[in-house]
């Protein structure tokens, strides 16, 4: 083996997630954004942001990384490659661009909107229609005129919370319920798997706090194409049941007043098992419970069951259990058998584990319902995704800076999710970031020059060469924004 290797590449798969960023704006956008009046740098702002965004989505998970997988001129061209230093400037002002609260300001989240709608638009283009989540075996669908560009395909948008470890002292990072470090919350768009908001915060951030839920989810639906924003459904986990969050998403719901005109909002968001839901279900009768359903449709397995508890809450002999919420907001239970030995948590039910719900969905059975309420599960995947863009380890010990970086982790989880819609099929179009970078995004390739033109030859031995080459030519044929 010799370090003597000419007119070869690695990583050649990194033009896919870099060509998809120049066709969609995103590079130009970037450029936009960050230039300074009477500034001309030395390295295109844009160029570095959206390499940097390429080199993540292909492995790179440290400024070293991006230096030196940026390197490549044959890959990025002589405006490309930046040094790990000129990425931390570039951080600086990319975080310059960011509020207090590390989401991004108007001007930045306006344009990145409309890089969105542009890759959306391809999006149709070529499957016909938004993707839809299933639930229960079948995709989920709204019932819509015929006149709506979005045929009835609701956008669900699903927020969660996770923990990035710190291993020394940085600006926010603190002491949380898994160690040390930070506590970002984000917004995940489920029918595409891109990312649409995420907030930096400290390492003591509350799982809880409502005003950080309603920033983010403000966020996110400012990030959904207006065509496709008549059908929203907001899914959140136990740390979502918050007056505030509610009442903010009842009040999103301009459908209950303007009808078709408006805007349908529906959540589905975790409740806790307190004191008044145990009080509801000692009074659910066994006959009451119903079979589950699993995500295939059919009748779960495990033994799971569920009930509605909204008419037991409201009308208890202890009074409505459930005022000062929303009129319209109901309560679903489900249970699951104990597993054999399994021994139940003080004031736990020795027979059973229980988990509620609430949703303002009028009609439905509570089966689907809770079928519907599981998908959150989903976003965990994308949560891993984010990580493994980047994410696990935050680079600075600014913490502006470090926002920065989170934002452009979420912008390489967003460019992965069109690159599997506009330029993959087959097992493919469904393959985590481990599988891209195995097959596509890391093949080796040989670099000529021939005719004017600059090629890589993909080896023919290699199993996926062909699907390396139909996913360039696709993304080559997409109308640049």
């Amino acid at each position: 083996m010799r370090a003597e290797g000419t007119g070869t590449v690695a990583h050649a798969g990194v033009v896919l997630p870099r060509l998809l960023a120049d066709r969609v704006g995103m590079t130009r956008m970037f450029r936009d954004v960050l230039a300074r009046p009477g500034f001309v740098p030395g390295r295109d702002r844009g160029r570095a942001v959206s390499d940097t965004v390429a080199a993540l989505a292909s492995g790179a998970s440290c400024l070293t990384g991006v230096e030196a997988l940026t390197a490549q001129v044959e890959l990025f061209g002589p405006t490309g490659g930046a040094s790990d230093t000129t990425i931390l400037r570039v951080l600086g002002e990319y975080a310059g661009r960011l509020g207090e609260d590390g989401l991004p300001v108007r001007a930045l989240a306006r344009s990145m909107a409309r890089v969105r709608a542009a890759a959306w638009e391809q999006v149709v283009a070529r499957h016909g229609c938004l993707p839809a989540v299933r639930v229960a075996g079948a995709p989920l669908a709204w019932p819509r005129p015929h006149d709506h560009a979005d045929d009835g395909v609701p956008v669900v948008i699903r927020l969660d919370a996770t923990v990035i470890q710190a291993a020394s002292a940085k600006e926010g990072a603190e002491a949380n319920y898994k160690g040390y470090g930070f506590h970002p919350l984000t917004a995940w768009c489920s029918n595409t798997g891109e990312s649409l908001a995420v907030m930096n915060r400290a390492g003591s951030a509350g799982s809880f706090t409502a005003v950080d839920h309603v920033k983010v989810l403000d966020a996110a639906l400012d990030q959904v194409p207006a065509a496709h924003r008549r059908d929203v459904l907001v899914t959140v986990d136990g740390a979502g049941a918050s007056h505030e969050l509610i009442e903010h998403l009842h009040g999103l719901d301009t459908a209950t007043v303007h009808g078709a005109r408006g805007r349908r909002v529906e959540y589905s968001l975790g409740w806790p098992v307190d004191a008044r839901t145990r009080g509801a279900l000692e009074q659910v009768r066994d006959q009451d419970w119903q079979v589950a359903l699993s995500a295939a449709g059919k009748a779960d397995t495990d033994g799971g069951q569920v009930a509605e508890l909204t008419g037991l809450l409201r009308h208890s002999a202890g009074g409505d259990q459930l005022q000062g919420w929303p009129a319209g907001m109901r309560v679903c239970a489900r249970r699951t058998p104990r597993a054999p030995g399994e021994q139940a948590e003080l004031g736990q039910d020795p027979n059973w584990r229980y988990g509620a719900f609430v949703t303002n969905t009028t009609a439905g059975q509570v089966q689907y319902l809770d079928a519907r309420h599981r998908t959150q599960a989903h976003v965990e995947d994308r949560i891993k995704e984010l990580k493994a863009c980047g994410a696990t380890r935050l680079p600075s010990t600014s913490y502006a800076r470090n926002s920065a970086w989170l934002q452009l982790a979420a912008h390489a989880v967003t460019v992965l999710s069109w690159l599997r819609l506009l330029a993959l099929d087959d097992d493919l179009a469904l393959a985590e970031p481990k599988t891209l970078r195995f097959r596509l995004l890391a093949a080796p390739a040989r670099y000529v020059r021939h005719a004017r033109q600059r090629v890589l030859k993909i080896p023919t031995g290699w199993a996926w060469a062909t699907h390396l080459a139909d996913a360039f030519d696709r993304l080559r044929a997409l109308h640049p924004a």
